[in-house]
This record gives C-alpha cells, sequence and structure tokens, in this order.
C-alpha cells in the first residue's frame, strides 16, 4: 500500500459519490470533490484503476477530465 489522494466523483446512474485513487502529484492523502480546483497532476492520474464498480448500484464507470483554462 502507499499514500494516495481521492477524488470522489458522482456515479453516472445513481448519483453515489465513489472514490478514484490517484498518485499523481504529492500524494498527501488529500480528498477532494468534482467541484473542488484539483491540481492538473493528481487529475492526470484519476482513471489509474479505472472504470471503477459504484459501491451502491453496481454500475461500472471511469472519470471523464475535462481541462479549462481560468479567464476563458
Amino acid at each position: 500500500m502507499g499514500c494516495y489522494d481521492t477524488i470522489w466523483i458522482k456515479c453516472p446512474r445513481c448519483g453515489t459519490q465513489n472514490g478514484f485513487q490517484s498518485k499523481g502529484g504529492e500524494c498527501m492523502l488529500r480528498n477532494y470533490d468534482e467541484s473542488d480546483d484539483i491540481p492538473l497532476d493528481v487529475l492526470g492520474d484519476v482513471n489509474r484503476h479505472s472504470p471503477i464498480e459504484c459501491q451502491h448500484c453496481g454500475f461500472y464507470y471511469s472519470a471523464r477530465v475535462i481541462y479549462s483554462l481560468k479567464g476563458e
């Protein structure tokens, strides 16, 4: 085992938040929500174990990352 950050993303089927592990960046055991300003290095590794299974409904899904430049 090791340190990793977790990005909590809602299941597209039922809305339950599930944790996606990332070892990108510093790996300080941080938790991020979809609405947070997540560092790009953390986002770059968000699908390391994808697709994941929703713990509530069993649906398998991956994260979709959309990059946006601030001020645009």
